[in-house]
């Protein structure tokens, strides 16, 4: 693949101009994650003949490439504009703590959790040990990596591309790991994992990590599962290209026909060992897409 193909778009003066008028509001984030939560989410701008325009474009990238990236809206101190954006794909918003809908990550040399460690992502699904997972992920860029565009990258493996590329190469048993054979998922926050099988119906749940701990509490899953991970690893970096998000830039990323990663990053440090500059995200999830 190469960066022409890169499924983007770049918001108009008056698209940028509505998203940053209403971040500018006192409580902004609140209110709107209130009405997001409660359906009653409205502005005049999301009936203009400029915001529609924009979201059909947004719309028919997303039909063609199963994600798209938005470019040319600043980011706001507490991710307002990602939840703003995010109108362009879908209305019902994951909450998360009751009330919530924006996450806010940022990457450390001191940490394990994968949604903070500077090592290298996988190639994977979101909350993919619920019973429905969300249908669409968002993220925002607030600060990208110190590093970039060497660090921080970002790719998206359509599932149809790497069913494909595993086709063409003749990678049988590994095709078989993902579409006939039944696998347990689990993580912490679900002691009882998922059961089932990894790619069906033009949709997937993946994450190695997820797979690793089923096997390491359970002991069922495929004796050759690490070989067949590096496969699909593989054949996800084939047909996937580098993203590099800035700050402000937002990458909306189908959870269930595609898988989403991270690469390696980096800090430089003010003064060590805590005070550092690391790239830092947003993140919110829809349970709903517009197909």
């Amino acid at each position: 693949m190469t960066p022409a193909l890169i499924p983007e778009i770049v918001a108009s003066p008056e698209v940028a101009g509505w998203i940053a008028s209403r971040c500018a509001a006192p409580d902004a984030l609140t209110d709107l994650e209130r009405a997001a939560l409660s359906g009653t989410l409205h502005d005049t701008f999301l009936d203009s003949e400029a915001w529609g325009g924009f979201q059909t474009r947004a719309r028919s990238l997303w039909g063609d490439h199963d994600h798209v990236i938005v470019r040319g809206v600043r980011c706001s101190d507490e991710g307002t504009s990602l939840l703003l954006l995010a109108l362009l794909i879908g209305r019902r918003f994951k909450p998360y703590k009751g009330d919530k809908v924006v996450k806010h990550f940022r990457m450390s040399p001191w940490t394990r959790d994968l949604s903070h460690t500077l090592q290298e992502g996988h190639f994977h699904t979101d909350i993919n040990t619920a019973p429905q997972p969300p249908l669409t992920t968002a993220i925002q860029c607030r600060i990208p990596d110190p590093g970039a565009p060497g660090h921080g990258v970002s790719r998206v493996a359509r599932l149809a591309d790497l069913l494909q590329t595993l086709r063409r190469a003749g990678e049988a048993s590994t095709l078989a790991f993902l579409q006939a054979t039944d696998v347990t998922m689990v993580n912490d926050s679900s002691p009882d994992g998922w059961t089932g099988r990894i790619a069906t119906d033009e949709r997937i749940r993946f994450h190695p990590e997820t797979l690793r701990a089923a096997h390491r509490r359970y002991g069922n899953l495929p004796a050759d599962m690490e070989t067949h991970l590096q496969i699909i690893k593989q054949a996800a970096l084939d047909v996937s290209f580098p993203i590099h998000l800035d700050a402000g830039d937002t990458l909306l990323v189908s959870n269930t026909r595609a898988l989403h990663y991270r690469g390696e990053c980096s800090v430089v440090y003010r003064s060590f060992p805590r005070d550092f500059i690391a790239r830092e995200i947003y993140v919110l999830h829809l349970l709903d897409e517009p197909r």
